[in-house]
């Protein structure tokens, strides 16, 4: 199943990141169903945590000190890919919806189901400013970030990594080395609730991404290497935003910058 237009490595490097996050080719189970339920709450509850990891780009700097919560993920709890083709022939869209349920043999009134709505709906949601598609295998995702790139351009994928198991609510984390991608383009990817792998990717206009070595305090010890995106032109963003809050300043006024969390990949055209 070679991809059209990504070289080898590229693809190399892509499934040595998802088989590191414990991605595979299998069904979700019933337990793991409720595992995903309570990420998607926990997800729900860390947007709105002033902890999420908001800075200002003047922020990005040796010896800074954040307050900030890596979750970490046992691979075998998450949601695994399948292979192009079986993913193509599977029914995906809010019209199939009564037939997905029948395939994977969900209750129409469970929790399931209803996750499995939602992200139907906001797959088939019509963009507003951004460029939007949901991947439903590891090539779709390639080859649509390629098609928004353009067929020539090069580019990568990367995401935040523990490098230690914590079960640490939140602890203070100090920037230990900062280093700016060259990127005129990227593409964010965020996991769905879905019985299978399928994730949400939009573009992120004008933006730049830091890769950031991240040293937690002696008492834990954890090591991360992370990913933070920085949002150059926050004219567009709510004024309620919990950024706002956070950083004290209003749309429009400067970059806000964010960790991109584990389990979103996020591409990047240099």
């Amino acid at each position: 199943m070679a991809l059209k237009f990504v070289s080898l490595i590229l693809l190399s490097n892509i499934f040595l990141l998802t088989c590191d996050r414990g991605y595979g080719v299998m069904k979700t189970t019933e337990q793991e169903w409720q595992q995903s339920r309570s990420r998607e709450e926990e997800k729900k509850q860390l947007m709105e945590d002033p902890k999420l990891g908001y800075v200002t780009i003047n922020d990005l700097h040796v010896g800074k000190t954040i307050t900030l919560r890596v979750p970490t993920e046992v691979p075998s709890s998450l949601p695994h890919f399948l292979p192009r083709e079986d993913a193509d022939s599977i029914p995906f869209s809010v019209e199939e919806f009564p037939n997905i349920l029948q395939l994977f043999s969900i209750s129409q009134h469970s929790p399931q189901a209803k996750a499995i709505k939602r992200a139907l709906e906001d797959c088939e949601s019509k963009p507003i400013k951004e460029v939007k598609f949901c991947a439903t295998s590891l090539e779709s995702m390639a080859d649509s970030v390629r098609a928004i790139f353009g067929s020539q351009a090069p580019f990568k994928v990367v995401s935040t990594t523990s490098f230690t198991k914590s079960n640490t609510l939140l602890q203070n984390y100090t920037f230990l080395e900062v280093k700016e991608l060259p990127t005129s383009m990227t593409v964010a990817c965020h996991d769905l609730p879905y019985p299978y792998a399928v994730f949400y990717c939009h573009d992120l206009g004008d933006t730049k991404v830091f890769e950031i070595s991240l040293g937690g305090g002696r008492e834990h010890g954890e090591r991360v290497t992370a990913f933070f995106i920085c949002h150059m032109d926050t004219s567009g963003f709510r004024p309620d935003h919990i950024a706002f809050r956070v950083l004290g300043f209003k749309p429009g006024a400067a970059p806000v910058c964010h960790c991109v969390f584990p389990k979103n990949l996020l591409w990047v055209r240099h």
